[in-house]
């Protein structure tokens, strides 16, 4: 009998054992039915692993899975992925702090509809904390995350918008037609470059205003001649991308062909200024240029048909070139017309008119005017 309960003991401890050792808590049971779930492409299961692993939940702590973890859901669009690794790679948590990375990831967040990377990303711009200061693009952001029902956000776009109710008007108008831009209308992607390059609804940034002129440019069916000077401009200069001048040309000589007055121009100050200057083709780009109102054009018209360079000589003709580059504020014109009626050069002289044409280009900055007026 003894024998018996002892062996009755012992299978009722084993038992026990038994199942205390396989017993499984339910963080356990969440973790691995999460796991399954992620590893069949469940990014929100995928979220909730790397949280267990970041806590140590339910499965033994590992911060590299868990920012793998973060990293796999981040990268099928999980919104809060993205949020929670702009967070981790801010405060150095599972990685090592890189303002950079968690920039780019709040980013992404915010573009996808995170309110939370909305609104810090406002408090950013506002402040100037690791990105430039610029309250359009503050703004930009509280708009969104307001949107998206932030009260604190509400309160910054009033106090905004009551502050400075022109940068209101820019930058809600810049948002509006980002929307007429994302649905492919072409005129809207080039307005969107434009802001972009000018940097005033937005911070500047070169880059996103290349990619909006090259979308303007194919959506357009290659027909808008703007977004192909902006292009070539933005080559020659090397903005938002490296410098090419042949890619520049390139661009330009479309932008011409379409008649776009800033790239005629331009084609005109190249051959005026080639070795020997092509005199002819200048003239032909400048007068094109000019007579679809483009100031520095009307100028380059004027001077030439006053000195008679690639075309007859006129100096009434110039005059009246020299007068609408100068309605338009061209200084250099001003000061030319101050010149001629001051000192009658090939037309009555008239000391008042010539004054007058001296003072506005003086107005304006020019040295030569400011100091003939002294």
């Amino acid at each position: 009998m003894k024998i018996f309960l002892q062996i009755l003991a012992g299978l009722l401890l084993a038992g026990g054992l038994f199942t205390f050792a396989f017993y499984r808590t339910p963080q356990e049971r969440a973790f691995t039915k999460n796991l399954t779930a992620a590893k069949n492409g469940n990014m929100d299961a995928a979220l909730e692993v790397a949280y267990q692993y970041e806590s140590g939940i339910g499965v033994k702590q590992d911060a590299k899975q868990a920012l793998a973890w973060y990293e796999a859901a981040a990268a099928q669009g999980n919104v809060q992925a993205l949020w929670e690794l702009s967070q981790i790679y801010e405060q150095g948590t599972l990685v090592a702090h890189d303002p950079e990375m968690a920039r780019a990831y709040l980013l992404s967040a915010a573009q996808k509809g995170s309110v939370n990377a909305q609104e810090t990303l406002g408090n950013l711009y506002e402040l100037g904390k690791d990105v430039p200061q610029h309250t359009g693009q503050a703004l930009f952001w509280f708009i969104k995350a307001a949107q998206s029902g932030s009260a604190q956000a509400k309160a910054k776009v009033a106090a905004i918008q009551q502050a400075n109710p022109e940068l209101y008007e820019n930058v809600t108008q810049f948002m509006q037609t980002l929307q007429q831009a994302e649905q492919n209308d072409p005129q809207a992607q080039l307005a969107v470059g434009q802001a972009y390059r000018a940097g005033v609804a937005v911070v500047r940034n070169d880059e996103e205003a290349l990619s909006w002129f090259t979308k303007a440019w194919e959506r357009s069916n290659k027909t808008l001649s703007q977004a192909a000077w902006e292009l070539a401009d933005q080559y020659y200069k090397g903005e938002g991308t490296p410098r090419n001048d042949e890619v520049a040309g390139e661009w330009l000589a479309q932008a011409a062909e379409l008649k776009n007055p800033s790239a005629q121009y331009q084609m005109g100050e190249f051959a005026y200024g080639d070795n020997p200057p092509r005199l002819e083709d200048a003239f032909a780009w400048f007068s094109n240029a000019a007579a679809q109102g483009h100031a520095k054009a009307q100028y380059m018209t004027g001077f030439m048909l006053m000195q008679g360079q690639g075309t007859a000589k006129s100096v009434s003709l110039a005059i009246e070139f020299f007068d609408k580059a100068a309605q338009q504020n061209d200084d250099a014109a001003q000061y030319v017309l101050g010149q001629i009626f001051t000192k009658g050069l090939g037309v009555k002289k008239d000391v008042a008119k010539g004054t007058h044409w001296l003072e506005l280009a003086a107005q304006n900055g020019n040295q030569a005017a400011q100091e003939m007026l002294q």
